[in-house]
């Protein structure tokens, strides 16, 4: 889907553990020619992510792909067809939650590991 971008709002949201997540929400405006007239769509879309890369500005021309959830195309990347430039959302991985869960709980058994050996020595 490609359009003009209208009716920009961004916010930021305090999420869980007081991380911020933010969120741009804007309209595309799309001409579609049918049946010998023009006619305006205007879909709703929504990027949220804990950072963005690139930015879209009222007015600016865009090409977007995502996925269409309750009347909103919710997407993770687009191209700023006005500026050239690619914009995108990043979002945190669970795998790195778990990488760290697991370095700490590693770190804990060997704490206790040690331990058990100092106290045996005494």
């Amino acid at each position: 889907m490609s359009g003009v971008v209208c009716d920009l709002e961004t916010w930021t949201e305090r999420g869980r553990r007081s991380t911020d997540r933010f969120v741009m929400n804007f309209r595309v405006q799309v001409e579609l020619y049918a049946n010998g007239a023009n006619q305006v769509l205007l879909v709703p879309v929504e990027m949220r992510g804990y950072r963005f890369d690139g930015a879209v500005a009222e007015g600016d021309r865009i090409r977007a792909h995502g996925r269409l959830r309750s009347g909103t195309l919710r997407v993770r990347k687009l191209r700023n067809l006005t500026t050239g430039a690619d914009v995108s959302v990043k979002r945190k991985k669970p795998i790195g939650c778990a990488i760290l869960i697991v370095l700490l709980v590693c770190v804990v058994v060997v704490a206790i590991v040690l331990w058990q050996k100092y106290r045996s020595q005494l």
